[in-house]
């Protein structure tokens, strides 16, 4: 742009016009817009037609808003308006949105005195606002988490050990009331002076590395008493944006009574047997290695369905159902490795009221040792979950057969949609036929959304199935990439195709993620017009990476993208459309292959997705 240096008042208009801050200027009784540069269209999601207009005409949806008054107020009174993170609705891309401006309304004034027009410039802080709003959620979420949760928890700040925060059963163990809050630790708690816990705080302060704890003794006062009390306990670093450590937090659980009643059993049998019976949780005590049942409490032989004639014997002979499963095998390992064994919803079968019924557990097989290391018992502790089991397997039923009831309405929807069209189109109607063709374009999302349902249903199930073939892997590609381009007409496709590898797959599932890649790229894209597609050898795979010029992700977000039902967090969610389950079914149809996905992005600056297939040969 050529600018004449001397003519001043041009090279206002261009410093207005070329700003990145919105400025517009409002004259006259009814505020009409005399200067909008273009920062200011944009944020209205006006175009330059506007000027001239005046301002409750040109932005209707401004009737219902606080700002035109005040835009009066300040002319009536001269006296100028500025306001912080204020909220407005806009209408943009015909939709109205909520935005968040920092701005002034400045009254011009004459030679009289009098008021001849309003300067109006702003700041669109809506990304620092919404930001904002989501810290302030997140911070009372992390609050309410800790209030609500099952054990001790508190957050301590600064080297200090500031006592920022600490939940009614944390406060019960140290024996003290709220009004700790906000003291140092030291302070608030003095007796635990000369004591290792603040020694090992300011460790893990310092490093940043966390420190367990387990049946540790702390001397605590409680209702004026100092006692011996025992706990399992965490000290978690917590780190800030720029991963410095700022806090810790504090997770502890009291087991004093749990570890007397282990001191006193090791004196005396009878003790360590009334301590396993009294346990709510069903458990049971193996002694050598052909896992004799030395004790079990009533809940374990409910589990069992057996009596007490049980005990004494060995697993094998007591619970012969079990011979044909894994877990007598698995509790021979523990007591020959002394390594626990855990499992979450491990399936069993059983004998209940003669009867084989399958159950699902949740247990754990520790070995006790003795003061040489030599394992001498198991501890055996079960919880049945076979309910939570069943409901988590009734609600992926559900799902499956709601999208497979689904799909049939859809598709015939969809094909009465078409001939409608068609009928239409042969009338002359152009307008209704075209109304007809979007319907059918929506039906077509529908029936991809049905689609993801039933392959996620599948895929929890294992009952997705696959079919490989061996196909030239750049072809495949090559006849994809032709289908998606006559789909989109803005983006350019380009191909670098150089891997000419046969691999052996099923060729419709391997499409079904490429055709996910080159949807997301085309989604996620919409102010570049250009995506890469490239297939390459590497290691003895073929590598296939898709490549757009989008909005990208960022670096703590990438290990979430192929998890089920992510999608882009905020206002974004609404501008690009789905269930946030292709990506994990691309992830678990690549993985079913042998194969490897994975992402590489920045932020602002596109993403590319890739996958490798082991090759069968190269043509």
């Amino acid at each position: 742009m050529l600018i004449n240096l001397d003519d001043t008042a041009n090279i206002f208009n261009t410093l207005i016009e070329e700003s990145p801050m919105p400025i517009a200027l409002y004259i006259g009784e009814n505020m009409v817009i005399q200067v909008a540069n273009r920062a200011m269209l944009k944020a209205w999601g006006r175009d330059a037609s506007v000027i001239g207009k005046e301002l409750a005409l040109a932005l209707p949806e401004l009737k219902d808003q606080p700002f035109l008054n005040i835009l009066n107020q300040v002319r009536n009174t001269a006296v100028a308006y500025e306001a912080k993170e204020d909220k407005v609705v806009l209408l943009n891309d015909n939709v109205l949105q909520t935005f968040y401006f920092d701005f002034i309304y400045k009254p011009l004034m004459d030679t009289e005195g009098k008021v001849w027009g309003i300067l109006n410039n702003a700041t669109d802080v809506t990304e620092l606002v919404n930001a904002k709003f989501k810290v302030e959620q997140s911070e009372a979420l992390f609050r309410q988490m800790i209030y609500d949760a099952p054990v001790a928890i508190g957050i301590l700040r600064g080297r200090d050990l500031i006592i920022e925060d600490a939940n009614d059963d944390l406060l019960k163990i140290w024996g003290k009331s709220k009004a700790v809050i906000g003291l140092k630790l030291l302070d608030g708690l003095p007796e635990i002076i000369g004591q290792p816990f603040p020694e090992l705080l300011l460790q893990v302060y310092d490093s940043g590395v966390a420190h367990y704890g387990y049946e540790t003794m702390a001397r605590l006062e409680r209702n004026g008493v100092l006692g011996d009390f025992y706990f399992n306990f965490v000290y978690d670093p917590i780190l800030d944006q720029d991963g410095q450590v700022s806090g810790i937090m504090v997770v502890a659980n009291e087991i004093t009574l749990q570890v007397i009643s282990k001191m006193e059993a090791a004196k005396s049998e009878e003790r360590f047997r009334n301590f396993l019976y009294d346990i709510p949780m069903a458990t049971a005590y193996y002694e050598t290695e052909n896992i004799i049942i030395r004790l079990a409490n009533d809940e374990m032989l409910r589990f069992w369905g057996k009596d007490k004639s049980v005990i004494g014997k060995t697993v094998e002979e007591a619970i012969p159902e079990l011979n044909v499963q894994p877990f007598v095998g698995i509790l021979k390992e523990v007591y020959r490795t002394g390594v626990t064994y855990h499992a979450d919803q491990e399936e069993a079968r059983l004998l209940v009221d003669g009867q084989e019924e399958k159950r699902w557990f949740s247990f754990t097989y520790k070995p006790l040792k003795d003061s040489n290391g030599e394992v001498y018992a198991i501890i055996h502790a079960a919880m049945d979950v076979t309910k939570q089991v069943q409901l988590q397997r009734q609600k992926d039923e559900f799902l499956g057969i709601a999208s497979h009831e689904l799909k049939t309405p859809v598709t015939s929807i969809k094909a009465y949609a078409q001939v409608l069209e068609r009928m239409i189109r042969n009338e002359g109607d152009e307008k209704k036929a075209n109304m007809v063709r979007k319907m059918d374009q929506q039906l077509n999302r529908l029936t991809g959304l049905i689609g993801d349902l039933l392959d996620v249903t599948k895929i929890q199930s294992g009952k997705m199935t696959f079919n490989p073939v061996e196909f030239n892997f750049d072809a495949a590609v090559e006849e994809i990439v032709g289908e998606m381009q006559h789909i989109s007409s803005k983006h350019r496709i380009i191909c670098s195709l150089s891997s000419k590898a046969v691999v052996y797959a099923d060729k419709e599932r391997i499409g079904q993620v490429i055709i996910n890649f080159l949807s997301n790229a085309i989604k996620y894209s919409t102010d570049a017009n250009e995506i890469d597609v490239t297939t390459f050898n590497q290691d003895g795979e073929v590598v296939l990476g898709v490549k757009d010029y989008g909005i990208g992700i960022s670096k703590d977000m990438q290990h979430l993208v192929f998890d089920q039902f992510y999608r882009i967090d905020g206002n974004l969610q609404h501008t690009y459309p789905g269930l946030g389950l292709g990506l994990y079914i691309s992830a678990e149809i690549i993985k079913s292959e042998g194969g490897r996905i994975w992402v590489e992005s920045t932020a602002g600056q596109g993403a590319t997705f890739f996958f490798a297939l082991k090759i069968k040969s190269i043509r």
